[in-house]
């Protein structure tokens, strides 16, 4: 029986999905691999077909990589539940590792070490950089006003603390797992748009539901980080993610402190109509939240000293 489920989305990513599946092959046992191509163009699809252990899904239309990860999860028939991108390259033992942690601890979203991979690069021994998590920031009264949103609700890098396991604000890395039943009591990525601020609603609703984050040092994983994506994600969504996590999980003062210091354009007015029209299954999730979760985000930004407005 698999102890581990792997998900991995993937949109136009050529052949690294195919190089991931074996990296994962190679350095684990008793994993089942769900693999969702959302929607690749023709000249960019691998060629992953179903067989033991790995299960390909493609989208008919494009999902988002929230909404993908919501699907595999769903999909998944182990407990324990790994969540990664597609150009990711692995070390021997993670998956005992990670079983191990869940065991311990079912109320936890854990990330492990990120090793920063360059471009063309994926060997892990010659890994950029070492990352150890993440913390929030609400907000930068110093950011460009040019960026779509200005440095609202964003994941920033953090030292590492120690070794071992220890608590952090955020996950950050797209090598996070957790078991499934805390992801679907926490809501997962319910209502979150195709990309953006994944990693700050799924932390923040851990802590909020008495759960809490952390980083493991003990398990590395290489991620290919890029100058950019082989797919166009719409600002708009960018930022009606942020406001969507703003009005399900913030009291309406501290919304109305942070949602004017987001830049008026065109893609932050569009994206203010959509949460209009939104308001019936925003209100839904609120309602959730404020019935399920025994925490407020005040409580959460004073435990790791994030400064609001």
């Amino acid at each position: 029986m698999k102890d581990l489920t792997v998900i991995m989305p993937f949109l136009n990513e050529s052949m690294e999905p195919i190089n991931t599946i074996n990296s994962i092959r190679e350095t684990s046992k008793d994993i089942e691999i769900i693999a969702i191509d959302d929607c690749s163009a023709k000249q960019f699809r691998p060629k992953i077909k179903s067989e033991k252990g790995l299960t390909c899904i493609r989208n008919k239309k494009r999902l988002g990589v929230g909404a993908s990860r919501q699907l595999g999860v769903q999909l998944a028939k182990t407990e324990n539940i790994l969540i990664i991108d597609a150009h990711m390259r692995f070390n021997n033992g993670w998956s005992e590792k990670m079983v191990d942690l869940l065991n311990e601890n079912v109320r936890c979203i854990y990330c492990t070490t990120c090793l920063s991979l360059g471009y063309g690069n994926m060997d892990l021994k010659k890994a950029k950089s070492r990352y150890y998590g993440a913390t929030l920031q609400v907000f930068n009264k110093d950011a460009n006003p040019d960026r779509p949103a200005r440095d609202i609700l964003e994941a920033k890098w953090i030292p590492k603390k120690k070794d071992g396991t220890y608590e952090i604000p955020c996950v950050l890395g797209a090598n996070y797992f957790f078991t499934k039943t805390w992801f679907n009591h926490i809501g997962g990525f319910n209502g979150l748009r195709l990309w953006g601020s994944s990693e700050p609603f799924l932390s923040m609703k851990s802590y909020l539901a008495g759960g809490s984050c952390q980083i493991t040092t003990d398990i590395e994983i290489g991620h290919q980080f890029r100058d950019r994506a082989p797919y166009t994600t719409l600002v708009s969504n960018l930022v009606y993610n942020k406001l969507f996590i703003m009005e399900t999980l913030f009291p309406k003062e501290l919304q109305n402190a942070v949602e004017p210091l987001m830049p008026n354009t065109r893609s932050f007015r569009k994206a203010k109509d959509e949460v209009k029209k939104a308001q019936e299954e925003i209100q839904k999730q609120r309602n959730y939240y404020l019935s399920h979760f025994n925490t407020g985000v005040y409580d959460y930004f004073d435990r790791f000293h994030i400064e609001t407005p």
